[in-house]
């Protein structure tokens, strides 16, 4: 099965309500191309569901294979072999489930599919004789053809029947992507101090780790030598020295709290790391500026949208779009042992 018949497939299989362009749509050459976004737009934010739940699974349960091995060995947990061996089944199971699904393949194609749709709307609805397929950026129509020979599908456009589009498309997307990018800034900065707090943790932990090295290699006749003399002397006259089997408990204590706390950092990275943020708040902010631009153009013109001003717009929006995708497409799952 080819990849067009395929969403054709997924659509007819979609029992999630749709989504609309604009809602109460009546005009039969604007409809079917609002049906074709709503069921592109409900499975790529369902596919995206997915794709984010395999990331967090697959980091998740990456992390718990070294926690494991740390209790296995240090802990002498010699079961937790057992477990290892369970939880590196589980993360071979999540990475052929997601391959098999093809999740975030079809959460990003199937994005690009219902942007492109929504220019297509509005190029239609301005009565511009403009097929999206044809405009769209070489690197789509390359990796991507299927795309195309869904727009090709798309009722002609009543070149007759012009309307205007600066509050449904330019000024409600500005908006859209204004308050994008504030959402997504602070969920950046939550992200961020999550793991930031992970990371001061782990100092402090190996901080710890290297003041008790510190004082269990200060034996009482090289105290004067070190740095923690007084408190090391003070514990030696209360006879507070630790015996060699509780140093050894200590140490292996310290060395697993260690290790967990450095696979939680690695977590936080490779989850956090894949999320993209930052690219996606520069892809906000950018779209923010295009479509504010756009606007003042028509603005200064008098509130005349000609064809050239909206092509290019929409020329943009496809490129910004296509750049979208191409780093997403980096961010597939894979096989994390942390």
């Amino acid at each position: 099965m080819n990849q067009t018949d395929e969403f054709y497939e997924d659509m007819e299989k979609c029992e999630i309500p749709l989504t609309h362009i604009e809602k109460g749509i009546t005009d039969p050459t604007l409809k079917p191309i609002d049906e074709l976004y709503g069921a592109a737009d409900v499975l790529s934010v369902e596919n995206a569901k997915k794709h984010q739940r395999n990331l967090w699974l697959l980091s998740f349960f990456g992390t718990l294979v070294a926690i494991f091995f740390l209790l296995y060995d240090e802990a002498e947990l010699h079961w937790l072999i057992f477990g290892c061996i369970m939880v590196i089944l589980i993360i071979f199971y999540i990475n052929k489930l997601a391959e098999r699904t093809e999740c975030h393949r079809k959460y990003l194609q199937y994005r690009l599919l219902a942007e492109s749709l929504r220019v297509q709307y509005f190029l239609s609805k301005a009565g511009i004789d403009k097929n999206v397929g044809d405009i769209m950026p070489w690197f789509v129509k390359k990796d991507v053809p299927w795309i195309r020979e869904v727009l090709k599908t798309v009722p002609p456009v009543n070149t007759n029947e012009k309307r205007h589009i600066i509050n449904c498309w330019i000024r409600d997307q500005m908006k859209y992507h204004q308050k994008a990018l504030n959402r997504t800034t602070i969920q950046k900065q939550r992200d961020k101090r999550i793991s930031r707090r992970v990371l001061y943790i782990t100092l402090a932990t190996y901080i710890i780790a290297l003041l008790f090295e510190i004082y269990v290699f200060a034996t009482p006749g090289e105290i004067h030598y070190n740095l923690l003399a007084p408190v090391l002397k003070t514990l030696n006259d209360w006879g507070i020295m630790l015996s060699y089997s509780q140093t050894e408990m200590i140490r292996a204590i310290l060395k697993i709290i260690l290790g967990t706390m450095s696979a939680a950092t690695l977590f936080t990275g490779s989850y956090y790391g894949k999320m993209s943020l930052s690219l996606t708040i520069e892809d906000h902010r950018r779209m923010a500026m295009l479509y504010e631009k756009a606007e003042n153009k028509i603005v200064q013109n008098g509130g005349e949208e000609n064809e050239d001003l909206i092509l290019s717009l929409a020329h943009e929006f496809l490129i910004e779009n296509s750049t979208w995708y191409a780093y997403q497409k980096k961010n597939q799952p894979s096989l994390t042992f942390e």
